[in-house]
């Protein structure tokens, strides 16, 4: 991290990884404290709760089998928790193991990265999510969005309904952010995953519909009319 990024206050990335693997819990660590982010490593259940609860971090790197955790589980509750809800949740399979791709994503991950991935990848995938909170405020834009009683203010990294916050995870943010900036257009699955998913990152056939879902689920639950339409076989728009 460079001296002048440290002058103007910025702080990179929290990240916490949660691996069994030793050798890979070692790669990913020298892959993420080489290019400059705080990094901490825990390989099984009572560290990762631990290392939760002291180090708040902004990027959780969480493999799909730990000992001692239910993964889907303990997505879901980061999901329902209002200090965590924004953190950013990468699941990485166990070699060989793709089959609870969907349940991850569906369960509250933002992202799932197949191993073998390589380390530009990685960068890709946690610098995309970047969010106000971890960025440098001299690159962050400055942008309010308005629709209806919906407002969202990237600068802040704030989304509010008739006054009350509603708190997003980075992925959701983003989606919420491009169907925003164009209410009433229709945006097919391919639009969505290229505005709000790094391009090299790979996604499943259902993962916009499990994140327009969740994202639905999160803005009806203060109240009010359902904001996201769906149009069958074509995709997603906000609209009255």
């Amino acid at each position: 991290m460079s001296n002048d990024a440290t002058t103007r206050g910025y702080l990179p990335p929290r990240v916490l990884i949660a691996a069994a693997d030793d050798s890979f819990r070692s790669f990913l660590e020298y892959t993420l404290k080489s290019n400059g982010l705080f990094v901490a490593g825990v390989s099984d259940g009572e560290a990762l709760t631990e290392s939760l609860q002291a180090m708040a971090p902004d990027v959780l790197l969480l493999e799909s089998r730990i000992p001692g955790v239910e993964t889907q589980t303990l997505c879901e509750c980061l999901r329902l928790d209002h200090r965590t809800r924004s953190m950013l949740v990468i699941a990485l399979a166990t070699e060989g193991e793709d089959e609870c791709q969907q349940e991850m994503l569906e369960a509250g991950a933002d992202q799932y990265l197949s191993r073998p991935f390589s380390p530009e990848l990685l960068m890709t995938s946690i610098g995309a999510n970047c969010h106000n909170a971890t960025c440098d405020p001299a690159l962050s834009p400055r942008e309010l969005l308005t629709f209806l009683d919906l407002e969202l203010d990237m600068n802040r990294y704030r989304v509010q309904r008739n006054g009350r916050t509603i708190h997003l995870a980075p992925t959701d943010f983003r989606l919420l952010r491009h169907l925003m900036k164009n209410p009433h257009k229709v945006y097919s699955r391919d639009e969505l995953q290229d505005a709000a998913w790094p391009r090299a990152v790979h996604l499943g056939p259902r993962t916009i519909d499990v994140h327009i879902g969740r994202l639905r689920a999160a803005l009806n639950k203060v109240g009010g009319e359902d904001l996201i339409r769906t149009v069958r076989s074509i995709g997603y728009a906000l609209s009255e």
